[in-house]
């Protein structure tokens, strides 16, 4: 129930400011609005004000405002009130308000997840100390060593794990220079970025071995251990930090060849003890085989923490973030286009509502991040060259303004079916494919 009053209120806000944009453009340049509509027919509820009929639909994935002359049967270039007598760039400014509604939207919900508090690895907020040094890594090879605590990055002062990644991410010169602390001398070591790219750091920060989350395949949340649980002992041998749960668990459980990678496998039973406010707790356990990671997991998460920033933080943080997710989204559309990205990757009303609905159990901040994704969605969506789509009328005007006349209405009203069966087709595609991900 969670999900679903969830989906509908988040989903009905984001299409109701998106529906808001397109009304108050069509107001501005004086085209009469005849329906305002909240949800796809058949109509639950429905008022007239003034002009304008004002409904609740009960298909909850979308809405429309019906405009006059919007239709080809109602279209009259000599009615000032008619969508058909506006000009060209009238036409477009009310029909990209819509999507431009949701970027905009987009762009304020994303800061406040930052503003709000973002979940991360507890770790992250700890000063910087090396716990441990790969063979033969980056790390390594410039000299790091164990118990060095980096202090600063290209001259640039660091206090966490988190400001390290920070710096290292606005790095833009060819090396990288790490002024560490090591038992109270201040060492500079340097390495290429090239090199670090390539390799990985290979440093291992101390991770203390506290359930911090559950992974969506869990034998640690089914046995009943909960989140703030310590490991301290799997069968019978101590653990220190994180890394040794992984290494135990390893140690305990069958090699799986190559040529068996691809069966899924169930490993052995271990004994896992946890600190659970003082009080020993234990439980049987019985790791899965991963194929992705080839090893044998518990499906459980490092401990989390949440971090607040400042507004102007947030606000950078969040256009970074939204800047992100947009080339991601294009270039998964392009991969689309040309037949190499894949209709699994792509959610549908179901996973929405399932995604929407762990966001609200898990906080303001995750909330605060699916309104910004789902909107940003919505307004790069509607801007598709897609027929029956805002992007397709604005293609149409884009050609009626090249060619110095409307369209046919023969013309229009062919590749308008074309648009509505495309979107069909995807629809029931992406529903299918989310109730195959349930099964």
């Amino acid at each position: 129930m969670i999900s679903v009053i969830s989906f509908i209120a988040i989903l009905g806000f984001l299409i109701f400011i998106h529906e808001m944009g397109h009304y108050l453009a069509a107001r501005h340049t004086g085209v009469h609005v005849q329906t305002f509509s909240i949800g796809f027919p058949p109509k639950m509820w429905g008022k007239k004000y003034g002009e304008t009929e004002y409904v609740i639909s009960w298909i909850p994935l979308g809405g429309y405002v019906k405009l006059l002359g919007q239709n080809m049967d109602d279209e009259d270039p000599q009615d000032p009130a008619n969508y058909a007598a506006k000009t060209i760039f009238q036409r477009f400014y009310i029909l990209v308000s819509g999507p431009a509604v949701n970027l905009l939207f987009a762009f304020l919900f994303m800061p406040l997840v930052y503003v709000a508090g973002i979940s991360m690895p507890k770790y992250l907020l700890d000063p910087a100390i090396v716990n441990s040094v790969q063979e033969n890594s980056f790390a390594q090879k410039i000299g790091l060593r164990e118990g060095d605590e980096i202090v600063a990055v290209n001259g640039n002062e660091v206090r966490s794990w988190e400001e390290v990644h920070t710096q290292f991410g606005n790095i833009n010169t060819a090396t990288v220079a790490l002024d560490v602390d090591r038992k109270g001398y201040l060492h500079n070591v340097t390495g290429s970025i090239e090199a670090l790219k390539e390799q990985g750091a290979g440093w291992i920060p101390r991770i203390s071995p506290v359930i911090g989350g559950f992974s969506e395949v869990s034998p640690v949340q089914q046995s009943g251990l909960q989140i703030g649980d310590r490991v301290v002992r799997i069968n019978g041998l101590e653990v220190n930090e994180w890394r040794d749960i992984s290494r135990i668990i390893q140690q305990s459980q069958p090699v799986v060849s190559e040529s068996d990678a691809e069966i899924k496998h169930t490993g052995i039973t271990v004994v896992v003890e946890v600190d659970r406010n003082g009080e020993t707790t234990v439980a049987e356990i019985t790791p899965y085989y991963n194929k992705t990671t080839k090893s044998y997991l518990l499906g459980m998460t490092v401990e989390q923490t949440r971090k607040a920033y400042s507004l102007w933080t947030s606000i950078k943080m969040g256009t970074e973030r939204l800047i992100f997710i947009t080339t991601m989204t294009f270039n998964f559309l392009g991969k689309l286009f040309v037949g190499e990205g894949s209709f699994d990757d792509l959610g549908g009303p179901l996973r929405i509502g399932m995604v929407i609905g762990d966001a609200v159990e898990k906080g303001l901040a995750d909330v605060f991040f699916m309104m910004a994704v789902i909107s940003l969605q919505l307004g790069i969506f509607n801007l598709l060259p897609i027929p029956v789509l805002d992007g397709g009328h604005i293609f149409f005007l884009g050609i009626e303004k090249l060619k110095g006349s409307p369209l046919s209405a023969v013309l229009r009203e062919r590749t308008q079916m074309i648009g509505f069966a495309i979107l069909m087709f995807f629809m029931i595609a992406v529903t299918y494919n989310d109730i195959l991900q349930l099964r």
